[in-house]
């Protein structure tokens, strides 16, 4: 893994996105955050992002068609989506894309070895 690989963690909710950006920061991830799908879209062009973690449920445009629009962006991107519903219709489409689910409340290192693992 290459050394301080830069996440963008997009979800709704500041608390989340704040206690997330934290915990990663201080594993030696370069961050950047936003409450707002249409910004992330905004903020992927011209960065070199390394992984995404994206809440599946916001409102307007979902975490699931997000993760696809950055993958256009950027091919082979590692995306990790959080939800709190586990019946949400969005995971049997999710996973058959090749983005992995976490359920919150997520377990930090959970996130870590599946970026570190994407990342090797």
């Amino acid at each position: 893994m290459k050394p301080n690989p830069r996440l963008l963690i997009v979800d709704d909710d500041p608390d989340v996105t704040a206690m997330l950006a934290r915990s990663l920061t201080r594993r030696g991830f370069l961050i950047d955050t936003t409450g707002s799908p249409d910004e992330a879209l905004q903020k992927a062009v011209g960065t070199a992002y390394d992984g995404a973690i994206l809440d599946l449920v916001m409102p307007g445009r979902d975490g699931a068609d997000l993760a696809l629009l950055l993958r256009q962006q950027i091919p082979g991107l590692p995306v990790a989506l959080l939800t709190g519903y586990v019946h949400s219709p969005l995971l049997t489409t999710v996973e058959r894309s090749g983005v992995s689910v976490f359920l919150k409340p997520v377990a930090i290192q959970d996130l870590v070895d599946f970026l570190q693992a994407q990342l090797a």
